[in-house]
């Protein structure tokens, strides 16, 4: 029997599998696929604040506080493997066609300068300085220079490595059908084979499969799957240094040459795919901001799901059933949420007091839509 059982291993079940083991406690991860199946190793690994939220806010806070804590985390993954993630403090660059619409971005992005997030207004020379193969058309930036980029299938690699030699057991294939609950309290899981696990406390992180799980005392729908498509692009030379931000993409460089192009937000179920309409979209929007890389080859394309919330919160805590605990509903943050999340999670699952306040993201609070 193990202390805790933990459902799901992408980044942010394995991240808290590992920071658990390494507390001293006994860590089973059941995996209904393979590690980083899901959304985790298919994410393009943009460690993102002030682009993603435009507003002071709980899950503004939140990002920031996480990514704070990512080159030390990082640099403790790597002594812990020898795997290089591929984080880069390359900063990040919201770029516009439009002078006046770029002076709305930097203000967008004040909110995280008492955090220690600063903005840098630039004019299109400015931008090009930084990023010379820039269109001659863009007039203007807000660059946040604390942003970052990774490797997300790196990642997945090292945790799942690290946990191991912690002591972790990962076991793939594992579909979970039920948590058990006996007298208000977790006792393990129900496996879809029948065979039933035994656990001193449950943590549900199995991403847009979360709501599927019985026995978990969530409302029906609370996290539904959000279908992202990226296109990965290839250049014999790097193009670009950072992520830029622009009119219908992101763009998200590897030092290999490789561009990562997303991405699109669809509500569609757990229908898989990548479509020829949002491929065309893409590689247009990518094309006027970089000309360079209509030269480019496409390399792969594929889709992902990520977890979403009706008002786009994570879920992290405890349930109302003892020893259950919830990490799910990060959406388009799970990477950047990733060290910050595995951290809380371990605080309260021993009966400490979390690093941030989480009321704002507790697993069974109200939850009205954004849209």
């Amino acid at each position: 029997m193990a202390d805790v059982l933990v459902i799901g291993a992408g980044a942010i079940g394995m991240s808290i599998a590992l920071g658990l083991a390494r507390r001293g406690a006994s860590v089973r991860v059941l995996e209904r696929s393979a590690p980083g199946s899901g959304a985790s190793s298919t994410a393009a690994g943009v460690l993102g604040v002030q682009n993603e939220v435009w507003s002071d806010s709980p899950i503004g806070r939140l990002c920031a506080a996480s990514l704070d804590r990512y080159p030390a985390w990082v640099a403790e993954l790597v002594s812990l493997t020898g795997i290089d993630v591929g984080f880069r403090a390359c900063g990040g660059m919201a770029v516009s066609f439009d002078a006046g619409e770029a002076d709305v971005l930097a203000e967008r992005g004040r909110w995280a300068e008492p955090l220690g997030f600063g903005v840098e207004r630039l004019d299109g020379a400015g931008v090009r300085l930084l990023e010379a193969e820039l269109s001659v058309d863009v007039a203007g930036a807000a660059r946040f220079p604390r942003e970052a980029r990774l490797d997300p299938p790196s990642l997945v690699r090292a945790l799942s490595i690290a946990a191991a030699r912690a002591g972790v057991a990962i076991t793939s294939g594992a579909l979970v059908r039920k948590v058990v609950v006996e007298g208000e309290r977790a006792a393990g899981v129900l496996l879809e084979d029948g065979t039933r696990l035994s656990g001193g406390r449950v943590v549900l992180s199995a991403g847009s499969w979360s709501a599927l799980v019985e026995g978990v005392p969530l409302a029906a729908g609370v996290v539904r799957p959000s279908r992202g498509q990226i296109v990965e692009l290839v250049t014999e030379q790097p193009v670009i240094r950072g992520v830029i931000y622009g009119p219908g993409c992101y763009l998200s460089p590897r030092d290999d040459g490789r561009v990562l192009v997303g991405s699109t937000l669809e509500f569609v179920g757990f229908r898989p795919g990548v479509t020829a309409g949002a491929v065309q979209a893409l590689l247009a929007a990518a094309i006027r901001l970089v000309p360079a890389l209509s030269g480019a080859n496409v390399n792969r394309t594929w889709s992902c799901f990520r977890p979403a919330t009706p008002d786009e919160l994570p879920l992290l805590g405890a349930t109302s059933v003892e020893g259950l605990y919830v990490a799910s509903g990060h959406f388009r943050n799970g990477i950047v949420l990733t060290p910050i999340t595995a951290e809380i999670l371990g605080s309260v699952i021993e009966g400490k007091e979390p690093p941030v306040d989480i009321a704002p993201f507790h697993p069974m609070r109200e939850m009205r839509g954004n849209s």
